[in-house]
């Protein structure tokens, strides 16, 4: 299982910088306000959920504490922050937006308490 949540965690952070990697003019027109954040928020809660599971799956017991659960959220926001400046300077037709930064953070914080009522320790 230690293998397996190691490539899931490794396919979340893959996935998120191909997805943001892809040009503006590539994707699709937004059929509604908001669409656009609720993507970011679904992906960075999702590579929240798969460190967190990747951290239960290991030995370690520092990985399980609360400290180093914190650690990993300030990494994931840090990741999505470091993503809009790599979009804004290397990604044609893609810009700088501190709202999809906040969404970042919003679904890395929202996959806390999800992934604790799905998956409470033991």
């Amino acid at each position: 299982m230690k293998k397996l949540s190691s490539l899931w965690l490794i396919a979340e952070i893959l996935i998120i910088f191909y997805l943001l990697s892809i040009p503006g003019s590539n994707l699709p027109n937004v059929h509604y306000w908001g669409q656009d954040k609720i993507i970011h928020i679904i992906l960075f809660g999702s590579l929240m959920f798969a460190a967190l599971f990747h951290f239960d799956q290991l030995d370690n017991s520092f990985v399980k504490t609360t400290r180093a659960r914190a650690l990993t959220m300030i990494i994931c926001i840090t990741y999505g922050i470091g993503m809009e400046f790599y979009q804004k300077y290397f990604v044609p037709t893609r810009g700088f937006e501190v709202s999809d930064m906040l969404a970042d953070a919003a679904g890395v914080l929202l996959s806390l308490p999800i992934y604790q009522k799905l998956m409470p320790r033991k």
